[in-house]
Parts: C-alpha cells; structure tokens; sequence
C-alpha cells in the first residue's frame, strides 16, 4: 500500500467473521470505514472444524460426502455460510456497499493470510473480545497470530470500542514502520474527526552513547535525554508535513508496551495504532513482542502495521485453489 501523509488508502478490506458479537464489531468497523474511503470488503467465514461442519449439513449432504464427490456437501455449506453472511451484512444496513463473500475451509488465520496472499488485501478487519476475557480470541487466537503473519495492516476490533474512533494514539521509535503506523493511524483520526495523540517512549536504546559523555557536570542526563528526544520527535512531525496544532505528542520513560498501555488508559484511547518489527527488526519476529503485548494488556482496538519489505512466515500457497464461495452483495 502506498502512505502519504494524511491520506486515508484502505480501498480492499478483508474482514474475517465467525458470525460472534465480537466479529460482528469487526464488520460494522468495516462498514464504517467503506461509507469513508469507498473501500471494498470482502467478509471471509472460515470453517476450521470439518467434524461441525459436517454434523450440522444434512443427511443427504453427508451421505454425497461419504460415497459420492461431496459437491453437494460443499454446495450446501457454502450456501449456509453465505446466507448468514448476507444476512449479517442486511442487518448492520450495508446492503448498498460493495461487499463479496467467501467460505474458507482450514486454520483462520492461515486461510485468512493466504486470502491477503492471493489478492493483496491492504487491511484485515477482525474482533476480538475486551481485556476481561483476551485469552478467548474469535476462534482461539486467531486475532494474535494474525498480527504475526498476516501481510497487510490488522485492525483487531474490540466490541467496546466499534464506530468512528474519538481518539486515536500511535506509538512511535522513529522507524520507518511506525512511521506508516502514524500515518495509517492519522489518516484514520482525520477520517472520525478524532482526537490524534502521538507517542515516542524513551528506553534504554533512546540514549545515544556520546549523550552520556557530553553530560555537563551538574546537569540531569534525564532531562538532556528527554530534550534531545523531544527534538527528534518534534523533527518527526514536521518529516511528515502535518500541522503541530493537529498532533497531541507525548514523551515517556519506560517499557513500551507498558507506557502505551498506560497512557492509552489515562487517554480513553479508542485506537491505537502501532508498527510490528521495530529497529533491526527480522521478518516473522517482532521487537520484544511489543504489539501483541499491547493487544491483550490495552482494553481498546489495535490497528498493526507492517513493514514495507515484511515476509510472512507463512509461505504462500502453490497454484492457490479456488476460493470455496466468491459471491457478490447484489
């Protein structure tokens, strides 16, 4: 996907639903966002358990399975599929968007991640439940391995937090990742006329070793870290063209994933908006595993963004298959 500053370039949108309340803030995220920027959506149901599939078609069905070629069985699930897809999509008034649907049959996320493979999704749309209950990701944890694997940006959609976002913070190392992730994170603040707090933590990595040298005798080395990272922060700003008075920054010492969920909180962040693999980043590996520390200790939604040269550790697939149902919203 190619960034600029400010511009809002979701225009294929993948959002993946197991018909559960938390999916279901996933898809009206997706609808809201579509009414925005005219993007497409694409609602993908995966079926990863062929036993409840196949207890639940009927007897006829499991009969064509069993002895014949199953085409009657793939027939009859992806209709069921597709009806409660369509049905999902009439009741949260999206009838008018451009939206396909697809039944998917393997693991969610590795469906889901082969679908981005095969036809460049720049964002995937998923729900997931609040802190209270993290652990129960919409199908186990498809949400936290999606953030790992999946290509393109992932907007994990929490229930408590589903509409337009009022305020948004993205947390930034100064890296060319995180600065998409501000950028993508921006473009959305400007979209819901919300609140754009952005965050730079100051860790160990932060000090430059000459800044210890050049500490005059009597001054504080916090405060001439802290000024010497709000001079790049506020060069940070200025790299990306936006306007001072459109930016909420702020500056903090700690953890990182400790310091977003801190001020996240302090903030009533609605979205938080933050860059996978940071400084020396290796693809498939994140920086201390800060973005998925973030989903389950924040009780908002996360959007995470991907590097520009990111490698999914799963390969994609041979001679991709047919998708199991590609039909239109009419």
């Amino acid at each position: 996907m190619n960034i600029q500053p400010g511009t809002a370039s979701y225009k294929n949108t993948l959002v993946a639903t197991d018909f559960s309340p938390h999916a279901e803030a996933a898809v009206k995220q997706a609808i809201w966002l579509a009414r925005q920027n005219g993007a497409k959506i694409t609602l993908i149901h995966t079926l990863p358990d062929m036993r409840q599939a196949v207890s639940s078609a009927s007897y006829q069905a499991r009969v064509n399975l069993l002895y014949a070629d199953g085409s009657v069985f793939q027939q009859e699930i992806r209709h069921t599929s597709e009806t409660r897809m369509r049905q999902l999509i009439e009741t949260l008034n999206g009838g008018d968007l451009d939206i396909q649907f697809e039944t998917l049959l393997g693991v969610p996320y590795s469906q889901i991640t082969h679908a981005v493979q095969k036809s460049e999704f720049d964002l995937v749309l998923a729900g997931t439940r609040g802190l209270a209950t993290w652990q129960q990701f919409f199908i186990g944890s498809t949400a936290s391995r999606l953030i790992r694997s999946c290509p393109s940006s992932v907007w994990i959609a929490k229930s408590e937090h589903v509409g337009p976002p009022r305020s948004v913070l993205a947390a930034t190392d100064f890296s060319d990742v995180s600065r998409r992730a501000v950028i993508e994170g921006l473009s959305i603040a400007r979209l819901a006329s919300a609140e754009f707090h952005l965050l730079h933590i100051i860790d160990s990595a932060d000090v430059p070793d000459d800044l210890i040298s050049q500490t005059p005798e009597g001054h504080s080395l916090r405060h001439e870290i802290n000024e010497s990272a709000k001079q790049h922060l506020d060069q940070f700003v200025e790299s990306l063209g936006i306007n001072h008075g459109e930016v909420h920054k702020h500056l903090s010492f700690g953890t990182p994933w400790q310091e977003v969920s801190r001020l996240s909180k302090h903030l009533s962040i609605d979205l938080i908006a933050i860059g996978t693999i940071g400084r020396g980043g290796v693809p498939g590996i994140f920086l201390g595993n800060t973005a998925e520390k973030v989903l389950t200790s924040c009780d908002c939604s996360i959007l995470t963004v991907k590097p520009a040269d990111f490698v999914s550790p799963i390969p994609p697939e041979i001679g991709l298959p047919a998708p199991a149902s590609n039909g239109t919203q009419p």
